[in-house]
């Protein structure tokens, strides 16, 4: 989903200095956002091979530009059978997985809405009911089918996003590669939002900053870190935030949360669920937490409200 946003200076998860012997690293643009790569042993030529992955999941997931490839945007122009590269009909497929169906506030189906909203901040206003209304019953009448052979057909007139899932998946992606090259020490910034740990020397934790919680830290490794948070992209009107994650069910820009960070093995499910989270009450994270085998942070009024038993947040 991308809406022109207000940002903060810092983003909601930063990292403190890794103190590793040697790094070697690159920052490119992906997903609208910056994409850090260092790694802490390796060569030059897998950062090549890590910066290919994320160009190709990029371009695949893309529903903004015509990429000569089929792409989520031609996907979501045609009611015809298309067949895709195995990366996207792969994402497709986990995107649309009954494994989400507990989920109450993911629903890729929601591309056309996100884009009504996007237009209706461009010009300062607010969504009116009636567009919602339009694109929730345009929702209700959409689908995919996954037709095997990497043959995809949507159905309806809702368009796809797969803003929730594109940046996890790639990093689960770069996570297989280097597991493949026996890579450990490393970390993947992906926008602040979707970051990959690996470990520093000797085994030992990153130390994670909460930025927007004065002096809290999270020591993490081997790990995926997923933030959904309305205090780093928000369009404020009336005195009222509105977030770039929309609430499929209602239609509205309004988040019941200001920030939820997942921490998980899975990126793309990390992604997904701090999304989700960011609307579902306490006692239904909770739940969902336990279910997907995630550890979880929520945040209001600049507080943390509910953390995972067990996951220690470090106040210096």
């Amino acid at each position: 989903m991308k809406l022109k946003i207000s940002l903060l200076l810092l983003p909601l998860i930063s990292l403190v200095s890794c103190s590793v012997s040697k790094e070697i690293s690159r920052k490119s643009f992906y997903f609208d956002t910056y994409v850090d790569i260092r790694l802490f042993e390796g060569k030059v030529e897998n950062l090549n091979d890590i910066n290919q992955i994320f160009a190709k999941i990029d371009k695949l997931t893309d529903n903004f530009t015509e990429r000569n490839i089929d792409n989520i945007y031609e996907i979501n122009r045609t009611n015809e059978n298309v067949v895709v590269e195995p990366e996207l009909y792969d994402i497709l497929n986990l995107s649309f997985s009954s494994n989400l169906a507990s989920l109450n506030y993911f629903n890729p189906l929601c591309g056309s809405l996100s884009k009504k909203w996007k237009e209706s901040h461009e010009n300062k206003a607010v969504l009116s009911e009636s567009v919602i209304n339009e694109e929730l019953t345009k929702m209700a009448s959409s689908g995919l089918e996954l037709l095997g052979d990497n043959t995809v057909r949507r159905t309806g007139e809702s368009e796809i996003d797969l803003g929730a899932v594109a940046k996890g998946y790639a990093l689960d992606k770069v996570k297989e590669y280097l597991d493949v090259k026996n890579i450990k020490k490393y970390l993947v910034d992906a926008g602040s939002s979707s970051i990959l740990l690996g470990e520093k020397d000797g085994g030992k934790n990153f130390i994670v900053k909460v930025s927007n919680l004065p002096n809290s830290y999270l020591e993490l490794k081997n790990c995926f870190v997923s933030t959904s948070s309305l205090s780093r992209q928000f369009v404020e009107m009336e005195g009222q935030k509105y977030s770039h994650i929309i609430n499929p069910n209602n239609g509205s820009a309004i988040n019941l949360h200001e920030a939820v960070i997942v921490i998980s093995d899975v990126g793309y499910l990390g992604d997904i669920l701090s999304t989700d989270f960011v609307n579902e009450s306490l006692d239904s994270i909770k739940v969902l937490e336990q279910q997907f085998n995630v550890k979880t942070i929520v945040i209001d009024n600049s507080a943390i409200t509910y953390k995972t038993e067990g996951l220690e947040v470090i106040n210096k």
